[in-house]
């Protein structure tokens, strides 16, 4: 596939759409050729995807990449997250721009909305790109998982006396171990200015929300407070994640997951046996590996990952 002139391209824009009575940010790389809807993780936006956003508008492509709510310049109700929430949101999304046979490509937590959109609405996309996400963890699993997510909890809610205060907490994580000007560029985008400084995009509160939906929380001992003292919704929660019928997804599925652990052993957020499990049970996937982290499948120049991406996206 030959990519687009440069000169033919439409500028990417930016927009606020009214999305299930809350306004939702959202932003547009024009093209003629199959939409793409981005969906970032957990606690990104709309630029988390902006380096596949470019990659594929420059093979003419339209893309969408939005900031889920809670996140970046979309509204932040107090309550009302969860899969069910993003599932519609993403829904009405695809309606709005009357986006038909799109190919989704999401990361982390955005895989997870992925699948379970597809299979409650299984004619609307074309095919999905799941980037180190959308596998099925055991409890131990998730508990490692959020001593990794901690790093990111720490740096919600606290105002930033300058950005680059801000960028010195973020490039001496070491869940960020190749820096560079693309990084610093996403993190500066993270932050909104407030009266004091500036504060990162994404309120505590809807951290706290999104987790608790699954089961968990920010604090490691208010999910077994939770556990004890509401243990039957608790665990309910729990095991409506650890289900999933990908028997059922007749799409066709790429999945990229980073071989590379984050800050502890064994803290992969898509382990190798979820990753197999994933290609073993959806009938139409494939899979690779690819030799970075949770974070650099994200930002590392990596040309197996970009790759596989476009041969994906010509072949569906």
């Amino acid at each position: 596939m030959k990519a687009v002139p440069r000169e033919k391209l439409k500028k990417h824009y930016e927009e606020n759409v009214l999305i299930n009575g809350i306004n939702i940010h959202i932003g547009i790389w024009p093209g003629k050729k199959r939409p793409i809807l981005c969906l970032h993780g957990l606690s990104g936006n709309l630029y988390s995807m902006e380096t596949f956003a470019n990659l594929l508008n420059k093979k003419g492509h339209k893309v969408i990449s939005y900031d889920l709510r809670g996140r970046g310049h979309s509204d932040k109700p107090k309550g009302s997250y969860g899969f069910n929430h993003h599932i519609e949101d993403l829904q009405k999304i695809i309606q709005h721009y009357k986006l038909k046979n799109s190919i989704i490509l999401a990361h982390s937590f955005g895989c997870m909305i992925a699948l379970r959109h597809t299979l409650k609405y299984p004619n609307q996309t074309k095919a999905l790109i799941l980037m180190d996400g959308g596998g099925l963890l055991t409890l131990p699993k998730r508990i490692q998982i959020l001593k990794v997510l901690k790093q990111s909890f720490e740096r919600l809610d606290v105002v930033y006396n300058s950005q680059s205060d801000y960028i010195n907490l973020v490039k001496n994580s070491p869940l960020v171990p190749k820096w560079s000007k693309k990084i610093h560029d996403y993190f500066i985008k993270e932050l909104h200015k407030v009266q004091n400084g500036f504060v990162c995009h994404m309120p505590k509160f809807v951290m706290e929300e999104e987790l608790k939906e699954m089961g968990g929380s920010i604090h490691l001992w208010k999910v077994f407070l939770n556990l004890i003292l509401h243990p039957i919704n608790t665990m309910k929660r729990m095991k409506e994640n650890k289900r999933l019928d990908f028997e059922s997804i007749k799409t066709p599925t790429l999945v990229l997951r980073a071989n590379q652990m984050n800050l502890f052993p064994n803290d992969d957020l898509l382990p190798k046996e979820s990753f197999l499990e994933i290609l073993k049970r959806i009938p139409n996937a494939s899979g690779f590996e690819i030799n970075t982290n949770h974070y650099g499948i994200l930002f590392d120049n990596l040309k197996k990952r970009d790759n596989a991406i476009v041969q994906f996206t010509e072949k569906h």
